[in-house]
């Protein structure tokens, strides 16, 4: 498969194809391109619809996989996990792991497959800064999706664009801004199994200043035993417009989390209550509670007509409890800043636009354990300080070779540290140092058949990804693991465009990647009640897969013919998989566990001018997936249904909604742990379960 990707990715650059010119502008012909069709003008105020329309246009600039969630497309679900807004972005894997709650498994092209908690593999950001420890940590429970106005996926290298070097690629959060927001808003829902979800907020723009607050409130009992889940979120962004040419923003972001851990379930303990939670976990009080403050500034200013420059310096401090096999207590600090330059200046009488950035990182971490009694500290086990971070630079140039056709080049250089000083020294001393460097480059080509409609794209990216401060630190060895950076080679050819009603977006993509990181949850004395998570390298693996998404659209005519009539549109994504190890001392051949090889998710919607919405959808698993690398025991696959129902009260700025999931009450288990040593692989699923709320906005 890599070789036709190399061929496929050679012809096209090296066609002569009129393209679609990676700028700001199409050019239309070549006598017009001395025009300022590349101009930047005056500032694009962050967090203003402008600014959102720049980012649906990036999207039409990638060479490869990338979505642009729209409001309206976040507002019509739930909000209350990942899943709920990204399950119908193609090649994105999301499953819960306690139905409503945030934690999640979440995969791009079989990234962070074998992470069993929190996020491996992809960059989160929030309005393109980066939301991470230094050393690429990450989970979800600080994000409010209730505050966010827009997403993009950059799927794989894709996320070039904002520095992200993961094989996940990267997912960026557009927060709700004085722009965007209204004045007055206010959301309750609720529904199974103890969910409640209540947000209020307010924004407004004030001449050059604007605001946007919010504070959300969910709780959540849970499907099983020991699931209880509580959050408190609370947003502040404020924006000035100092000139013409210059722009400052700054945001804040807070939650406290407090949340039971069931953890997970044998096959024997799934098939008979699948509502249990795993009894030691229940004994031993697991769970997780923490404070996370973020801070951000964002200046942007306009060089000239066609020059940019962002600063973007942010700070990150969280405190966190968490009784699991012992009680981890820790207070991270991380400082970095995202500096971007960007030009659209002509190059040679073509357009060109080029990025230059920069990705200064530190983190410092206070890493205590104790010996967990019932959720109480117990004995000291681990007193170190933990530090990690380093500098990336990066630059990305898209050319246009003629009008449809584009040549993309980008290259990234980082260097990145571990360094741990162990201060509890009775078990000998753990200290360690890692550095890690690499080189990435990026190609890839954008062809554009009519005026950046219908468009065929190919690329070879470099990823890396050096390994978390939590894999170097395993308890199952003295010192650091001997782990190796994994880094790959990701190629991805494609199209996406439009024709009459229909809407597609598909991607073909081979990943070879060579020391890919693995989890191993090992018990640490034989017949010990809990695992420990260790990590290794595979020596050389291969991920290949499909993502395709097919969007319809139609007038009926048929219930109304009011206002346009009544329309419906039918919306699909499908998402395929393979996993294989290639090379390595334990499972060559062999597939790699975590995912399902094929995912469809379908929604039919209906939509009646008198603000009514009514929208059945289906997820469809269709065949059972490993769950060990040894390829001895399966999860079966499932199929669910479900359906939402809004009403915009017409003249009351009030929109009823209501839902139900998993309608058929199927048993089945939504995500699983990788290669536990216990036999613990099972995380069920919510059973039947119904939702109802009210949004009031003005």
């Amino acid at each position: 498969m890599k070789s036709v990707f190399k061929f496929v990715v050679a012809v096209v650059a090296t066609s002569s194809i009129v393209s679609s010119v990676a700028a700001q502008q199409t050019v239309r012909d070549s006598s017009r391109q001395g025009r300022d069709t590349t101009r930047l003008g005056d500032i694009t105020v962050f967090g203003s619809r402008a600014e959102l329309k720049e980012s649906r246009e990036d999207i039409r600039r990638q060479p490869g996989g990338a979505a642009f969630l729209e409001p309206a497309v976040l507002r019509a679900t739930r909000q209350a996990n990942l899943k709920d807004v990204l399950q119908f972005v193609p090649g994105v894997y999301v499953a819960p792991r306690f139905g409503a709650a945030d934690e999640s498994q979440i995969s791009v092209r079989g990234s962070g497959l074998r992470d069993n908690y929190h996020s491996r593999g992809i960059s989160i950001l929030v309005n393109g800064m980066p939301y991470r420890n230094a050393d690429g940590f990450s989970d979800f429970e600080s994000l409010e999706l209730m505050t966010t106005e827009a997403m993009q996926v950059y799927k794989g290298g894709n996320a070039f664009r904002f520095g992200g070097a993961t094989l996940g690629g990267a997912i960026n959060l557009e927060t709700k801004t004085g722009y965007t927001a209204d004045a007055v808003d206010a959301t309750a829902q609720g529904g199974s199994y103890g969910f409640f979800k209540g947000q209020a907020s307010s924004g407004a723009a004030i001449g050059n200043f604007d605001y946007y607050a919010s504070y959300t409130r969910t709780t959540l009992e849970g499907y099983r035993n020991w699931s209880e889940q509580g959050r408190d979120r609370a947003n502040l962004h404020l924006g000035l417009v100092l000139s013409p040419k210059i722009d400052v923003r700054t945001f804040y972001l807070f939650a406290h989390v407090k949340e039971e851990l069931p953890g997970s379930l044998t096959a024997a303990e799934f098939a008979a209550d699948p509502t249990v939670a795993n009894a030691g976990n229940v004994t031993q009080k697991w769970g997780r509670d923490y404070d996370l403050h973020h801070v951000g500034v964002q200046l942007r200013t306009q060089l000239s007509a066609t020059q940019r420059l962002e600063i973007s310096p942010y700070y990150q401090y969280r405190d966190i409890d968490h009784p699991i096999f012992e009680v981890i207590n820790q207070q991270s600090r991380d400082l970095g800043a995202e500096v971007r330059y960007e030009s659209t200046a002509m190059l040679g009488g073509r357009v060109n636009r080029f990025t230059l950035g920069a990705q200064p990182t530190t983190e410092s971490m206070d890493n205590h354990q104790y010996v967990n009694n019932a959720g109480q500290h117990g004995a000291l086990t681990k007193d170190q300080t933990d530090h990690a971070g380093g500098v990336a630079v990066y630059a990305e140039n898209a050319f246009a070779l003629s009008q449809r056709a584009s040549l993309i080049t980008g290259l990234r250089w980082e260097r990145q540290t571990r360094r741990t000083e162990d201060h509890f020294l009775s078990n000998g001393d753990q200290s360690d140092t890692r550095v890690f460097t690499a080189v990435l480059p990026r190609l890839g080509v954008l062809v554009d058949f009519d005026g950046n409609r219908n468009q065929l794209f190919a690329n070879v990216t470099r990823s890396f990804e050096p390994p978390l401060l939590l894999e170097l630190n395993s308890l199952a060895v003295p010192g650091y693991v001997k782990l190796n950076a994994q880094d790959a080679w990701q190629y991805e050819v494609g199209t996406r465009g439009r024709l009459n009603a229909w809407v597609w977006d598909v991607s073909l993509y081979d990943v070879e990647l060579n020391n890919e990181l693995l989890n191993q949850n090992v018990p640490p004395f034989p017949g010990a009640p809990f695992t420990i998570p260790t990590f290794r390298n595979a020596t050389k693996s291969r991920h290949s897969g499909i993502e395709a998404g097919i969007t319809w659209n139609t007038i009926l005519n048929a219930l109304s013919h009011r206002d346009g009539g009544d329309a419906m549109s039918l919306q699909v994504s499908y998402t395929y998989g393979h996993y294989t190890f290639i090379t390595d001392s334990l499972n060559s051949g062999k597939e790699i566990p975590g995912a399902p090889h094929h995912v469809v998710h379908a929604a039919l919607r209906y939509v009646h001018p008198a603000g009514v919405t009514i929208t059945p959808s289906m997820e469809w698993v269709p065949g059972s997936y490993f769950v060990n690398s040894a390829n001895t025991v399966s999860n079966a696959g499932w199929t669910t249904f479900g359906l939402r129902a809004e009403w915009a009260i017409p003249g009351a700025n009030v929109i009823a909604f209501a839902s139900g999931e998993n309608l058929g009450d199927k048993k089945y288990s939504g995500s699983v742990q990788v290669d536990d040593g216990n036999s613990r692989y099972f995380e069920p699923a919510n059973g039947r379960s119904f939702y109802a709320g009210l949004r009031v906005a003005h």
